[in-house]
């Protein structure tokens, strides 16, 4: 364990100076990266603005939401979303060869080289948007609740890597559909949405979009009711299946992987 905790702090240190090297990109980023926060802020309050409630979240929850959404998305791409944007290259350009034949784990090894720092910018604007919504509309928020948050934010990004995992392994038989990486974003994306809204979805549509949707949803649902419900239990057990049984989907995918050697 701890030679996986060192290795991980030089991962960190690597990412870090590759993104700080290249100056205009790394404005670039800092610039686009507050922007999405900006607009993500502005265009739910745009929406709610003649709405007092729906799906039984009211406009001050539903903001809410919007703005965790940055927070957990932005925790979720800072650590892993860089790493499956390489799959397809890495195993497309046997790559991969050089991965497994290091005697570190392999999963470990690919899902966690790279960092993208500039989510660390929106993490904190989404931070402070949450400090600012929240005092100058006076709403109080429960020990319990952060309690609760914080602890089920962890099961939500460990969901939200399953799921990456899972479809990405695919990648294996089929190196050149990049385009599952668009369908993750935009699945990623409807996750800012209530989760009794998802439920209405009366179609198979529903079977892809909800595990991401409660993913988010229910760590917010903690935070501004301070309450425990059924979706919580969801969470915990889908996450936990889905860590292990994407654990065991890329081993098993492992065993189909042809090396550029062969």
């Amino acid at each position: 364990m701890k030679r996986y905790f060192n290795l991980y702090k030089i991962f960190l240190r690597f990412s870090f100076l590759n993104f700080t090297v290249f100056r205009a990109n790394f404005i670039n980023s800092m610039v686009s990266t507050v922007g999405w926060g900006v607009f993500q802020f502005a265009w739910i309050n745009l929406l709610t603005i003649r709405t007092q409630s729906a799906f039984g979240w009211n406009k001050h929850e539903l903001v809410i939401l919007a703005i965790l959404y940055i927070i957990i998305i932005g925790v979720f791409h800072f650590l892993f979303s860089r790493n499956f944007e390489r799959f397809s290259r890495i195993i497309d350009r046997g790559e991969l060869d050089f991965i497994l034949l290091k005697p570190v784990d392999s999963q470990f090894m690919i899902t966690n080289f790279m960092q993208g720092y500039p989510n660390l910018i929106r993490i904190g604007l989404g931070i402070i948007l949450l400090v600012f919504y929240l005092h100058i509309n006076n709403i109080s928020i429960s020990f319990v609740g952060l309690l609760g948050f914080l602890v089920f934010i962890v099961f939500g990004i460990m969901l939200l890597y399953s799921l990456w995992l899972s479809y990405c392994t695919l990648l294996i038989w089929f190196p050149q559909l990049t385009n599952i990486l668009d369908f993750l974003y935009t699945i990623n994306g409807m996750s800012r949405y209530p989760l009794e809204m998802i439920r209405e979805v009366k179609s198979f549509l529903l079977l892809f979009i909800f595990p991401f949707s409660i993913a988010i949803a229910t760590p917010a649902k903690v935070l501004v009711r301070g309450t425990l419900d059924g979706d919580v239990y969801w969470l915990i057990f889908l996450s936990v299946i889905l860590f292990f049984t994407s654990r065991t989907f890329w081993n098993y995918a492992l065993r189909f992987y042809t090396s550029a050697s062969s």
